[in-house]
This record gives structure tokens, C-alpha cells and sequence, in this order.
């Protein structure tokens, strides 16, 4: 009614609120962000595929690519499933080496397998050479042809390895080494009785540098 007094409250006055203010890419860093997920995109999809072709039966295209296959996985990505069977660790592998020098003083046997272990041991974040390096490079040696030029170029690494092991516990300058091996066999489940190791010794072989000449 005319006269009378509006019931309504006035609204209240908003203030602005300061805030961040949205970022505007440039053209070149949109282009360079989409380039680079385009690339990761591309790499992750050829990763997938070069994993399934290698862990999938032969076929055409495993067969077709396999040196590229090789080249990709291999190095870092080889694949082990000895953890879920059929052909689980059933022995434990001690490696031991001894020196000769130049006249032909020999010095005692020292244990490779426990300078390893007793890296590990107590460490929470133990390194994966101390763990395997050793175990792994003795398999390939022993499942390798004999004669064959891949057992030839293991042999010098296990060469190697040793001299780099003893490089602080075995002092003086040396001209061979030679190996022996200790399998003992794991009891079958259910039973503590020991089983006896067995050991085999390899010749003496060469001592060699990082780059295969003889010292």
C-alpha cells in the first residue's frame, strides 16, 4: 500500500575477494605439454607391447622382431618366474676363490658367498648385486655351452668380480684365480636331517682387467 514502508532488508554489499588468478599457457607451452604426454603415451604403449610379445609364447611378430624385443626388454626388464615355479632354488651355492701371484704363492680360500651375505645382513634396503650379482653370474656360467664364446666372456666376468671383491682382503699383485663351488642341497619339506654339500673346483684361470688383458 502506498504510505507504508518496504519489509524487505536491503542486500548486503559483496565485496571482491582476492584470489589467484588462473593461469594462461602460452601457445608454445600447450604445444610442449601435449608433445611431451604424446611422447610418454607413445613410449608407454610400445613398453606394453614389447612386454607382451616377450613374455607370450613365440609367434610370427615375436619371432619377426626378436632382436628388437631383446634390445628393448632384456636389460632391465627381464622376466624370472622361478619365484612361482616349476623349477623353484632348491640348493644354496657358496662360491669361493683363491690367488696365485707370480711365483706361485697361492693364498686361502675366501668366501665371496658370505662377503655378500654379511653386506646384506642387518640392511633394510640391502643391494640387489650383493644379493644376486654373484649367484646369477655363476648359473649363466655353469647353464652355458662349454667352449662357447658367451662361457668365455662369463668366465672373465666371474674373473673380474673376484679380483674386485678381494681388491681390499687379499693384498699384492696377482696373476690367476680359480673358484670352487659349494651346493648343498635343501631339505625336503617336513625334515631337518642335512643333506652334505659338494664341491667342484674350476682350473686356474688368467686374472684380467675391466677390459679382458691379461695383468
Amino acid at each position: 500500500m502506498a504510505g507504508e514502508t518496504s519489509s524487505r532488508l536491503p542486500e548486503p554489499e559483496h565485496e571482491p575477494i582476492d584470489g589467484p588468478r588462473p593461469v594462461r599457457l602460452s601457445r608454445w607451452t600447450r604445444v610442449l605439454l601435449g608433445a611431451a604426454a604424446g611422447l610418454i603415451a607413445l613410449v608407454t604403449a610400445a613398453q606394453l607391447a614389447a612386454t607382451l610379445l616377450a613374455a607370450s609364447p613365440s609367434n610370427t611378430l615375436s619371432r619377426q622382431y626378436n632382436a628388437q624385443l631383446n634390445w628393448w626388454v632384456t636389460p632391465w626388464l627381464g622376466q624370472n618366474w622361478k619365484l612361482f615355479g616349476p623349477d623353484p632354488q632348491e640348493e644354496n651355492l657358496t662360491i669361493l676363490v683363491r690367488v696365485e701371484n707370480a711365483s706361485g704363492a697361492q693364498s686361502a680360500w675366501v668366501d665371496l658367498t658370505a662377503i655378500d651375505y654379511a653386506a646384506v645382513l642387518h640392511d633394510p634396503m640391502p643391494s640387489h648385486a650383493n644379493e644376486n650379482e654373484l649367484r646369477l653370474a655363476w648359473d649363466a656360467y655353469e647353464n652355458s655351452k662349454p667352449g662357447s664364446a658367451t662361457q668365455n666372456l662369463l668366465r672373465r666376468y666371474l674373473v673380474n668380480f673376484a679380483a674386485e671383491r678381494l681388491g681390499i682382503t687379499v693384498p699384492g699383485s696377482y696373476t690367476a684365480v680359480q673358484f670352487e663351488s659349494l651346493t648343498t642341497p635343501m631339505p625336503p619339506p617336513g625334515t631337518t636331517a642335512p643333506q652334505p654339500p659338494t664341491n667342484a673346483y674350476q682350473p686356474w684361470w688368467p686374472l684380467t682387467t675391466q677390459n679382458g688383458s691379461t695383468q
